[in-house]
């Protein structure tokens, strides 16, 4: 076993991938779990939807049909080529999943699996050289700082002095919006190949709606560091949290209607610990909130606020 940063991961990750064939992301950045998970699908040259070379398995799936990753970890990519299964879940269901993968024959494929907590884990099946675990939890400022440089680098772009100063605060934490920035901004500059401080006023999002993203993604997974720090964030730009609150409620509504099949979704690890039943009544009752902020708008911020940290405070509880 081998154990990892994120960012040590993510600097040298088709080397990683070659030393082991169990990844294991722990903690509660999803973020970077996310973030790290596409980086390893695309090193293997998997497309998001190939139903070939790529298994998402969640909580649901574990529990109702537990034999499936042995016939997963068994089986032989049709068209050639490693073969990604990712597995999210509990504690409880990572540990058996690893007890089980690194007795499993050798195979072309490579399990990833995404896990809150491993420090209730006590198996002996962590100590097996098949696995590398990489922590996934709060990024330091200069994590993110090198996440945003390295993004330029790879879409073969140069800044002026002063853009990424400007850039990330702007930005929060939040990696696939400074992904999305970044690529604007490239098609932008074009064939110039640099970005200029004007380019960053007139492309990137306003402030307040990427916070609010990071506000809905932090509450739903009870991510309460992040969520303290974004609300923060949100009051000094002077904007208005019931925003947040809305942005909160439509995201458990998409949730919801992903995962009662409503339309085709695709895994993200947001809501692994949560059912449908469960995301419609966090929907319902958010929708009940914002609405209860529109009557009283008076004390529509706290009323919002109070509404974000208990829904922040129930989804950590379901975590455990």
């Amino acid at each position: 076993m081998a154990a990892l940063s994120a960012r040590e991961f993510e600097k040298s990750i088709a080397q990683w991938i070659q030393a082991g064939r169990i990844i294991v992301l722990h903690g509660d950045n999803v973020q970077v779990k996310r973030d790290l998970f596409r980086l390893v699908r695309k090193s293997l040259a998997i497309e998001p939807d190939d139903p070939f070379r790529l298994v998402q398995l969640d909580s649901d799936i574990i529990d109702s049909d537990p034999a499936r990753l042995a016939d997963e970890l068994g089986a032989i990519s049709m068209f050639g080529g490693s073969r990604l299964i990712r597995v999210s879940g509990t504690a409880r269901q990572a540990e058996a999943v690893l007890q089980q993968a690194v007795v499993a024959p050798d195979g072309d494929w490579l399990l990833l699996v995404d896990t809150d907590d491993l420090e209730s884990t006590r198996s002996d099946a962590l100590k097996s050289d098949r696995i590398l675990l990489i922590g996934c939890g709060a990024e330091k400022a200069g994590d993110f700082h090198s996440f945003v440089s390295s993004e330029f680098r790879q879409a073969d772009v140069d800044l002026d002095d002063g853009v990424l100063e400007l850039l990330i605060p702007l930005l929060g934490d939040e990696r696939s919006a400074a992904r999305g920035e970044v690529e604007k901004l490239a098609i932008l500059v074009g064939g110039s190949g640099k970005v200029t401080l004007q380019d960053v006023k007139d492309v990137v999002a306003d402030n307040s709606s990427v916070i609010s993203d990071g506000i809905a993604l932090a509450a739903v997974t009870g991510n309460l560091a992040a969520l303290g720090v974004a609300l923060d964030r949100l009051q000094t730009t002077g904007s208005d949290v019931t925003g947040a609150l809305a942005a909160t409620a439509r995201l458990a509504l998409n949730l919801y209607r992903g995962k009662a099949n409503q339309w085709r979704g695709r895994a993200d690890g947001v809501a692994q610990n949560l059912s449908a039943t469960d995301l419609r009544s966090i929907a319902l009752s958010l929708q009940t909130a914002v609405l209860q902020t529109r009557s009283d708008s008076r004390n529509g911020t706290l009323l919002a606020e109070r509404a974000l940290i208990a829904l922040g405070l129930s989804a950590r509880t379901r975590r455990r």
